[in-house]
């Protein structure tokens, strides 16, 4: 699986050996990092820490990691715009988005990414080697719902019709139609979130 893995370079020093647990675990796992910008620059983030930075090439390089990624995960124990962004900009090209942060006194509960709604976001909070079992279970989920599966669905004339016309009227395919109904349902269905809870 291709993976965008995120987290900001502020107090970097402070979180490094936790950003390469978790980097190492992804990779033992034998996922493959759309950037592996923490495994090639975290010595120089190191030794500048205060010096300017292309934010332009920064950017582009980011945002083309998340385009070619299957998933994203942001570690966010330290609030910052530029993850913020990541996480904005992950949802917005419809990636399943996992934001982890560490368990702490003073961690944010009333963050904006709380008032997120997208069934393509989890946000958990996890405390040392916990991060595993978090991402095993997203992992494990991002790759059901990217596998696709052929239904055959009967249909009325008027359900039939409607599909033709949304297909048309909004430039998509009747499965993609479909799906986005289904997901809508999932989000509502509190039956649903109570069996996936258990």
């Amino acid at each position: 699986m291709k993976i965008w893995l995120g987290m900001t370079t502020f107090k970097f020093k402070e979180y490094k050996d936790d950003y390469f647990a978790i980097r190492n675990y992804l990779i033992e796992k034998g996922c493959v990092l759309t950037d592996d910008w923490l495994g090639n620059c975290s010595e120089w983030i190191l030794k500048n820490p205060n010096i300017k930075r292309d934010i332009k090439a920064i950017y582009q390089s980011v945002t083309k990691a998340i385009d070619g990624s299957d998933v994203s995960i942001i570690e966010m124990t330290v609030p910052n715009f530029s993850s913020s962004h990541q996480i904005n900009y992950s949802l917005f090209k419809r990636k399943p988005t996992l934001v982890l942060r560490q368990k702490k006194d003073n961690t944010t509960k009333d963050s904006y990414i709380e008032a997120l709604e997208s069934p393509l976001l989890t946000v958990k909070e996890y405390h040392g080697v916990a991060f595993k079992k978090i991402i095993d279970e997203f992992l494990g989920e991002a790759e059901m719902e990217n596998g696709l599966a052929r239904y055959n669905v009967v249909l009325d004339k008027k359900q039939k019709y409607y599909l033709d016309w949304a297909s048309n009227q909004q430039k998509k395919s009747r499965s993609e139609i479909l799906r986005q109904i289904i997901n809508k349902t999932i989000v509502s269905d509190r039956l649903y979130k109570k069996f996936k809870a258990v």
